[in-house]
């Protein structure tokens, strides 16, 4: 990397010759498809990535950049990203893997200081960049849930004391409220998923679990004898619909999880039979896209094909879980969204009603969608997940999640003056490079300030009237507050009544 006085920045950047790096796809992939690439000259059009050499030299002149913009990923801020925005809002996105990006930060923080000392309101105006920031992460201890770092993982201990001589678990309470907090020991996922996925009650002994398991197995074998029994036009009609889209979707699902890597891969065939058999077990839903992958993860922990069916339909059954992207589902989680930004984020709610259709929270979809799978690395997701899945003072958890990624990420939007595109872009780029700790303690604390809320309004009804045990105690009872309906009979206030 060189830079020098004359406001330019030069960065070697490596790439393989045969294909772009998977770390790059997602957020350079989407500046390609929506124009936003760097072009080779000022009246050029933007052109893709060369892929015949293996190092390339980025170059770009700082006075015709808007921003500069560095988000550290990790807790130490070393590694993270350099984001370069120009004035037409072209992005250039440098990834720092291993390190350094701290290095760069402070050198840029000397050479800005350097040539602008002091800055009045119109020397702002003259500079090479509007923005140069830096963003590191930060949850304060204000902002945490009380409970934060006090309650221990689940363990292998830690369950066998929940469980009384006829294997039911006795507290279910402190299993949930443990998971919620601490977290549960990969080891137990096989064991405990199924409970948290409504497969087994906590009420069930070892006898029950094993009865339920010989008539589930039956059951499964029926399923699938009934797909394999269809008449040629039923058969014709489930290919069409089902078969095609299924099969397109299984062979680029989690293909970098070992369990799935590899040619003629008998997991991804496992996979493949599960949503099959699915498809024919609730033909209501049958297969939508984004089902494989919230599949793979459980058949991959799991590792048993029956006893993945069953906690994907318990996951599926979930109430409120937005397993297909349809208007009903999606337009409920994002009102509830969009009401919990205006009331806990009001800044980002004003600047998403400055620009058009900002407030459609389009960048949000995906998250819902797959519960922030795409988000995080696996293992991080999945403790996310767990979160969820516990009902643990909330039912929608999820969406205390994403509103976390807007707290935590969301003031360079603000400061940037993001349009709806650039929002999209922004937040697409941040995938697999935030801090899924650092989330999932913010929204913690975000529930837990949300659940100190005396008065709610009647959109937000909902999150109190689905919410799982331990939701609202005898000591908090929010004032539910009908908005304008122009006296008609308030929706909202009468469903939660």
């Amino acid at each position: 990397m060189s830079l020098t006085s004359t406001c330019s920045l030069s960065v070697g950047v490596s790439s393989e010759a045969e294909e772009i790096p998977s770390w790059m796809r997602s957020p350079e992939l989407l500046a390609l498809q929506h124009n936003l690439t760097f072009p080779e000259s000022a009246t050029a059009s933007p052109v893709t990535l060369r892929r015949a050499h293996r190092c390339r030299r980025f170059s770009v002149d700082l006075s015709e950049m808007r921003s500069l913009r560095l988000f550290f990923a990790d807790p130490a801020c070393t590694s993270g990203q350099l984001v370069v925005a120009s004035r037409e809002s072209q992005y250039k996105i440098l990834h720092f893997h291993h390190g350094g990006l701290d290095r760069l930060a402070a050198t840029l923080h000397q050479w800005h200081q350097l040539l602008y000392p002091r800055l009045d309101t119109d020397a702002e105006e003259t500079l090479p960049y509007r923005h140069f920031m830096v963003c590191r992460p930060e949850v304060s201890r204000d902002e945490l849930h009380p409970e934060e770092g006090q309650v221990p993982m689940i363990t292998s201990l830690a369950w066998k004391d929940l469980l009384n001589e006829r294997g039911q678990v006795e507290d279910d309470l402190a299993l949930r409220k443990g998971i919620f907090f601490g977290g549960l020991e990969p080891a137990l996922r096989k064991i405990v998923w199924p409970f948290l996925l409504h497969c087994y009650s906590y009420q069930s002994t070892y006898e029950d679990r094993e009865q339920i398991d010989a008539i589930r197995r039956q059951e499964y074998e029926e399923i699938q004898k009934r797909r394999l029994s269809m008449n040629p036009e039923q058969a014709e009609h489930f290919w069409r619909n089902v078969v095609c889209i299924v099969e397109k979707d299984v062979v680029r699902t989690d293909r970098g999880n070992p369990y799935y890597a590899g040619e003629d891969n008998p997991n991804i065939e496992i996979m493949k039979n599960i949503l099959l058999n699915y498809a024919v077990y609730n033909s209501r839903l049958g297969y939508t896209q984004g089902m494989s992958d919230l599949l793979a993860p459980l058949l991959a922990e799991l590792n048993s094909e029956i006893e993945a069916f069953w906690c994907f339909a318990g996951l599926m059954q979930r109430s409120v879980a937005v397993c297909t992207p349809t208007d009903i589902d999606m337009d409920r989680n994002l009102c509830y969204l969009r009401e919990l930004v205006r009331i806990m984020v009001p800044d980002f709610y004003a600047h998403l009603q400055k620009h058009t259709d900002a407030l459609e929270l389009l960048f949000c979809h995906r998250w819902i969608l797959l519960c922030l799978k795409r988000e995080f690395p696996t293992e991080v997701a999945l403790v996310m997940w767990e979160a969820c899945w516990v009902n643990y003072l909330t039912d929608h958890f999820h969406l205390f999640l994403c509103l976390a990624i807007m707290c935590v990420y969301a003031d360079d939007v603000i400061a940037q003056d993001l349009r709806t595109d650039e929002m999209l872009l922004h937040f697409s780029s941040l995938a697999m490079y935030m801090d899924g700790n650092l989330i999932l303690r913010k929204a913690r604390g975000l529930l837990h300030h949300f659940r100190r809320l005396d008065r709610l309004p009647c959109t937000l009804a909902g999150l109190c009237r689905q919410c799982g045990p331990g939701m609202w105690d005898s000591t908090h009872d929010p004032v539910i507050e009908c908005v304008d309906h122009n006296d008609a009979p308030c929706p909202y206030l009468s469903n939660y009544e």
